[in-house]
C-alpha cells in the first residue's frame, strides 16, 4: 500500500538568517551528496521577492529538508555563486569540505595510520572531523603545499580503500565502504517509485600492489638500498608500487581495496524513491519486493 509522506518541506539559512521554503520564496532546490573527490553541493532558485535577494557569494549556508516541520540538516557550507535572473536568482553552494580545497599545509608523517593522518590534516585545516576510521599503517607520508588538503585526503582514501563524504553539519567522514545490515529499505509499491539497476561492464584487468621495499630486511635500524625491481622484474599484471607502503600487509590491503571497488562497480544503476532526508551518500540500502528480481 502506498505510504503518505506528507507535504515536503525545506529551510535555508544564509548568513545566520533562517527562512522556510515559503518565507524564502523558494521555487526549486536541488541537493547533491556523494562519496569521492567531489564536494556536496546545492542549487536553490529563489523568487525576486525573496528576503535572500541580496545574498552574496561567501555567505554561510545551511540546507534542511524533510516533511512538514520535521526537517533535517542535509548540508552545511558556503555560497559559491549567485546568478541574477529576470524572475529572481539562483544560489549555488558547496559543503564545508570545500574549504579544504583552498587550504594547503606542509606535514610529514612517519609510521602513522591513514586515519590518524586524515584526522590531523582535517583539524589542522580548521575542518571538523566526523567518522574517521582506517587502521592502515603508512611507513611515511608527506603532505606538501603543492596540493590542497582535500587532494591529500583523496589520495589517502584511495590508498586505504576508504570513502570520503560529508555529514549534514559539514564534518568530514573518512571510512571504509559500509557493509552488513542495510541503513534503509525501499519497498516496491511503497517508498520505491522507479529503478534501473543491474550488472555493469567494467574493466577486468587485475592490478597487483607490491611494497616499496629495501634490498635488505635487517630492520629499520640499518641503512638500506631500495629494491631495483620490487615487483620481481616480470609482472604479469599492472603493478603499483606506492612509496608510502613498505610492508606486504599494507600492499595487500590496498590491492584488496582496488579489487573490492571494481566488484562494486560491477553492478549499479538509478533508484527513485520518496524523499527521505536521512539518506546519506555511502549508506547501504535494499530494494524489497521488486518485480523480476532474482
Amino acid at each position: 500500500r502506498p505510504v503518505s509522506l506528507g507535504r515536503p518541506g525545506a529551510a535555508l539559512t544564509l548568513d545566520g538568517d533562517r527562512l522556510t521554503a515559503a518565507e524564502a520564496a523558494l521555487a526549486a532546490l536541488q541537493v547533491e551528496l556523494g562519496v569521492g573527490n567531489a564536494h556536496d553541493r546545492f542549487r536553490a532558485a529563489l523568487g525576486g521577492i525573496s528576503r535572500f535577494a541580496g545574498v552574496a557569494a561567501g555567505a554561510s549556508a545551511v540546507v534542511e529538508l524533510g516533511y512538514g516541520d520535521d526537517l533535517e540538516k542535509v548540508l552545511t557550507g558556503t555560497v559559491t555563486s549567485v546568478e541574477r535572473r529576470p524572475w529572481g536568482l539562483v544560489v549555488e553552494g558547496l559543503a564545508a569540505t570545500f574549504s579544504l580545497s583552498r587550504t594547503r599545509l606542509g606535514r610529514s608523517y612517519v609510521s602513522q595510520t591513514a586515519g590518524d593522518i586524515a584526522s590531523d590534516l582535517v583539524t589542522s585545516a580548521n575542518g571538523t572531523a566526523g567518522e574517521i576510521s582506517s587502521s592502515l599503517s603508512l611507513s611515511a607520508y608527506h603532505a606538501d603545499e603543492r596540493r590542497s588538503v582535500w587532494s591529500h585526503l583523496c589520495s589517502l582514501a584511495q590508498l586505504a580503500g576508504c570513502e570520503l563524504s560529508s555529514e549534514g553539519d559539514g564534518s568530514v567522514n573518512f571510512r571504509p565502504p559500509k557493509s552488513g545490515s542495510p541503513d534503509h529499505t525501499f519497498r516496491h509499491g511503497a517508498e520505491l517509485v522507479a529503478w534501473d539497476v543491474g550488472p555493469r561492464d567494467t574493466v577486468q584487468t587485475d592490478i597487483s600492489v607490491v611494497p616499496f621495499g629495501a634490498a635488505s630486511e635487517q630492520g629499520s635500524e640499518k641503512w638500506h638500498v631500495v629494491l631495483r625491481e620490487p615487483d620481481g622484474g616480470a609482472p604479469s599484471d599492472e603493478t603499483l608500487v606506492p612509496g608510502a607502503l613498505r610492508d606486504r600487509d599494507g600492499a595487500q590491503t590496498y590491492e584488496k581495496a582496488l579489487r573490492d571497488a571494481r566488484t562494486r562497480r560491477g553492478s549499479g544503476g538509478d533508484v527513485l524513491v520518496g524523499g527521505d532526508a536521512a539518506v546519506r551518500a555511502g549508506d547501504v540500502l535494499t530494494l524489497d519486493d521488486v518485480p523480476g528480481a532474482g
